[in-house]
């Protein structure tokens, strides 16, 4: 009978030892693969060998949280791109009214006539105007995420576009007469009302202009018909179908355009799909054509 209880025993233990070598070895395998999650180095669940219930049950109750952790990463890392393009978007935008600024100052260094002065500094406040409205909104987005969702659905509103365009082609008058281009323009002599939020229209606009000065070999043609739709002519000798479809692709540049970001066109479209119009690009002989269809106002 002792050597029935002792054999029992001997069972009991033996079975126990098994059971707490396994469990060792599940929780073991179980704290690597927790090590791994929190470094970000796998998505892959938790998984263990051990068939111990209490020991799955923590397994899975980890799977549940590490899975909330990754979305909330994914939320957060999609958060910050949006954020970046923005500033970046943006940043590149102050570059445009600094140019204009800094042209009109040279111009009045040299100009005489003090009527013509009046007008450059006119012009200057103006783009001064647009360069405070840009920083505002870089502060507004380096200090709230919420400002990225807003962004992202502009405030359509009625807008003279033909006057917005006007502003825009004065506002780059010394940048043409530096270059020595006279722009060809043709426009309704009356207001041409579309839905597009304002401060999208002047940053379309400013960054086209500003694209035809880098690529024109030293012309510009300016269309507008009565609904709006906006056509820039320039000739582009260096550019060829290919790059032509690739003049969206954010960060694309062309050799021959120095300085560029290769963010210009790539804002513009974006821009003009959140206002709920299109941008499209052609090329035709030398000619680049970059055309712009806003929604009218009815």
């Amino acid at each position: 009978m002792l050597y029935i209880i002792i054999a029992v025993l001997l069972v009991v233990i033996t079975a126990l030892v098994i059971k707490v070598f396994l469990l060792k070895k599940g929780y073991g395998e179980l704290t690597d693969d927790l090590d791994e999650q929190v470094r970000g180095e796998t998505n892959v669940p938790v998984t263990l060998t051990t068939k111990d219930k209490d020991a799955r049950a923590c397994a899975d109750t980890l799977n549940r949280e590490l899975q909330k952790l990754r979305d909330e990463r994914m939320i957060y890392e999609q958060g910050n791109r949006k954020i970046k393009d923005a500033v970046t978007g943006i940043s590149h935008d102050l570059r445009t009214p600094l140019t204009a600024i800094n042209s009109y100052l040279v111009l009045i260094d040299t100009e005489e006539d003090e009527q013509k002065k009046k007008v450059y500094l006119e012009r200057i406040k103006n783009r001064t105007d647009v360069l405070s409205s840009l920083t505002d909104e870089l502060f507004r987005y380096t200090t709230s995420t919420d400002r990225v969702e807003k962004h992202e659905s502009p405030k359509v509103e009625k807008t003279d576009i033909k006057r917005v365009l006007e502003e825009c082609l004065l506002s780059f008058y010394a940048a043409f007469k530096e270059r020595d281009i006279e722009p060809e323009i043709d426009m309704p002599e009356e207001p041409v009302y579309v839905l597009c939020e304002k401060r999208s229209a002047d940053r379309i606009l400013e960054n086209l202009i500003n694209n035809a000065l880098k690529y024109s070999a030293g012309d510009l043609k300016v269309t507008m018909d009565k609904d709006g739709k906006t056509i820039f002519r320039n000739c582009a000798p260096e550019l060829t179908p290919v790059s032509v479809s690739k003049l969206f692709d954010k960060y694309y540049t062309v050799n021959e355009a120095e300085g560029s970001t290769g963010l210009g066109f790539s804002i513009a479209r974006e821009l003009m799909e959140k206002n709920g119009g299109s941008i499209e690009a052609a090329i035709s002989g030398t000619d680049l054509i970059i055309t712009l269809t806003f929604i009218k106002e009815r």
